[in-house]
């Protein structure tokens, strides 16, 4: 069992070897008669079995009705192979833009669709099997499409093919291509939420915010009211006679926060960059200022939207100490 399984799978990677020979990978593609291949469906063959039926039957008993009525069915299914042909030749197929994702996510890729001035139905499109998109060029001569493929590690995800097939227009007859557009997605480390950021704070006084929390320098008075500790009365204040106040001290902490990769020290690679990229998100949702430090780049401090996608980028793309990217 084993044997032949390895044997199909052999057989399968060569012919697939053999047809992206013939439809390189490229930015843009056309459907031609070399990479279009028709063959029967399930239903095509049983098609095949009643005419071939038909024919012995009415060769064996001579009965011209029943001859007739065969090569009918013949030239029905020959129509069908040059019109399933027709309803993919000519297609253009142009890559556009994808959208960067989290890993475990559909990578979602936009693909414009022209035809070259005839209408096309029912030609099925997909990047995953499971989730093709219908495609009629009718009312118009072009089409922008959503395709989506399953991303399942980080880095950049490279779609190693398109389907186009079509079973158009009875059924019987299964046209289709596989077509290599040159397009790719940065896919993002999974989020895995952690209960500490691995955070290393610098800074001193400058852009920095108070805090309570660690007094230590003077910020100012503040009316006395009933029960505070008379321990912090300015009480050279009250003998001038500005009334009862009360010292107010504070302490600075820093806005600029770095998240640092050997915080998480104990942690396999993969898990320290998906804790990392949910403090990227996390504080992505706040004005804070902060900074990623990993072993082979450091990203400046910064904010916004335009600073996460250039943290996210470079924990998509990191690498091992071998230059091999995990």
């Amino acid at each position: 069992m084993a044997f032949w399984s390895s044997v199909s799978f052999r057989v399968r990677e060569k012919i697939w070897l053999w047809a992206a020979r013939r439809s390189p990978r490229s930015r843009n593609v056309t459907l031609q008669h070399k990479s279009i291949y028709v063959l029967p469906t399930r239903q095509g063959l049983l098609f095949l079995l009643v005419i071939a039926i038909m024919w012995l039957l009415g060769t064996n008993y001579e009965n011209n009705l029943i001859l007739a009525a065969a090569f009918l069915l013949i030239s029905v299914m020959i129509v069908s192979i040059i019109h399933a042909y027709k309803n993919l030749s000519g297609l253009q197929f142009q890559a556009l833009t994808s959208r960067s994702v989290f890993a475990g996510e559909y990578a979602e890729f936009t693909v414009l669709v022209t035809s070259p001035g005839r209408h096309y139905e029912n030609v099925q499109i997909a990047l995953d099997s499971s989730l093709a998109v219908t495609l009629d060029l009718i009312e118009s001569n072009e089409q922008h499409l959503k395709l989506v493929a399953l991303s399942r590690t980080r880095g950049w995800l490279i779609p190693r093919r398109l389907l186009v097939e079509t079973f158009f227009p009875l059924g019987i007859m299964r046209a289709w291509s596989w077509v290599q557009l040159d397009m790719q997605a940065l896919i993002y480390p999974a989020p895995l939420k952690s209960d500490e950021p691995p955070l290393a704070q610098h800074g001193a006084e400058e852009g920095d915010i108070l805090a309570r929390d660690n007094p230590e320098d003077f910020y100012g008075l503040t009316p006395y009211q009933p029960g505070m500790p008379l321990a912090r009365v300015a009480w050279k204040q009250y003998s001038r006679g500005a009334g009862l106040h009360l010292k107010d001290y504070v302490g600075y902490q820093s806005q600029d926060v770095w998240l640092d990769w050997h915080m998480l020290a104990g942690l396999d690679t993969e898990t320290r960059l998906s804790q990392l990229c949910y403090w990227v998100l996390q504080l992505n949702k706040t004005t804070t200022q902060y900074g990623l430090c990993l072993p082979d780049k450091i990203i400046e401090l910064g904010s916004g939207e335009h600073h996460a996608e250039l943290v996210l980028r470079a924990l998509a793309l990191y690498t091992d100490d071998n230059g091999a990217q995990l």
